[in-house]
């Protein structure tokens, strides 16, 4: 299935092979992937290239997707940046901090499919161009 528009994902995510599996599924699907291996890195190409939806880890070195966010939601494009928070970490402190960032959305990695996460980026990609 391809898309009318190709939307852009970034995929910030330091398990090498967890990062390939999410970028695979998601170009298969005729999404332009972009990946980082940190939050720093991560930060820098979301600035740079204002992708259309993120996948981030929380615990990741350099940066965490949670300071990510934060440095993220000091940029004026990036205030309103679409950003899934993608980890293993199921710590309650650490999805209120993600939500208090803005990051509204928390997939825990043990409990979702590659379907579930397909499903999502279709879902916040949807309703984003709707608003």
């Amino acid at each position: 299935m391809t898309h009318d528009t190709k939307k852009t994902i970034l995929v910030v995510e330091d398990d090498h092979s967890m990062q390939m599996a999410v970028v695979d599924m998601l170009a298969s699907e005729g999404y332009t992937v972009l990946k980082a291996g940190d939050g720093e890195e991560g930060l820098g190409i979301a600035l740079n290239t204002h992708p259309d939806l993120i996948f981030a880890d929380v615990q990741m070195p350099k940066m965490s997707g949670i300071d990510m966010i934060k440095e993220l939601h000091k940029d004026e494009w990036g205030k309103t940046a679409q950003v899934v928070i993608l980890s293993n970490v199921s710590d309650i402190h650490t999805i209120q901090d993600a939500m208090v960032e803005g990051s509204f959305f928390y997939m825990i990695k043990g409990d979702s499919s590659m379907q579930d996460i397909l499903a999502m980026a279709q879902t916040r990609l949807q309703e984003h161009k709707e608003e």
